[in-house]
């Protein structure tokens, strides 16, 4: 990639910061999104109301859940599922009163599925913040077949509806939270570029 390279359309995430001016906090936390919301209880405990959201995945290398229970003042549930978080997030949102600010740490796959969740509810993606955490690895959409594979390491994936070798490209589409795919030796069928792991 040459420098001075850029997507537009690739997201730009950054640390999780208290919104000094919001009515009331939702955290939502996936993981490795467990030391972001430590991170940001480091950094103050806001007056106003807090409620986070927290999926503690039993299989996970580090559980901050316990962790979370002593540093989090109120409002924490956890769960064992993403599945589980977005569904709560799903029934507690119609409660919530403008004002409110959304954070979100976790995976790209979590993060784009709890955006989709808030647009859902009338939340602009542009309203919630996002710290990337874990791993970098990308859920790719296959423009061939339409399907999309989850957790692709590697320049280079196999499609996991047509079975086709996608070339992971940097465009990314926030409607579908996936990477664009195309298929790499449509020229060449069987003749693949190195295949090289860059998300790990």
């Amino acid at each position: 990639m040459e420098r001075g390279y850029w997507i537009r359309s690739k997201p730009v995430y950054t640390s999780l910061v208290w919104h000094e001016k919001a009515t009331s906090h939702l955290v939502l936390t996936q993981d490795d999104g467990g030391m972001a919301l430590l991170k940001l209880f480091q950094l103050k405990h806001p007056k106003q109301a807090i409620n986070v959201l927290y999926a503690n995945n039993p299989s996970s290398k580090v559980n901050y859940a316990k962790t979370l229970e002593k540093v989090v003042p109120e409002g924490l549930q956890i769960f064992n599922t993403e599945q589980e978080v977005l569904c709560a997030f799903n029934d507690v949102l119609p409660t919530m009163f403008m004002g409110l600010r959304l954070y979100v740490a976790g995976s790209e796959s979590f993060i784009w599925s709890v955006s989709e969740c808030a647009k859902a509810h009338g939340i602009e993606d542009a309203d919630i913040m996002k710290e990337l955490t874990g791993t970098l690895a990308r859920t790719v959409y296959c423009v061939h077949c339409k399907a999309i594979t989850h957790d692709i390491t590697t320049n280079i994936g196999k499609c996991c509806g047509c079975g086709r070798m996608l070339f992971v490209r940097d465009h990314f589409s926030r409607r579908l939270g996936a990477y664009m795919g195309l298929m790499v030796d449509a020229e060449s069928p069987g003749v693949l570029p190195e295949i090289e792991e860059i998300y790990p």
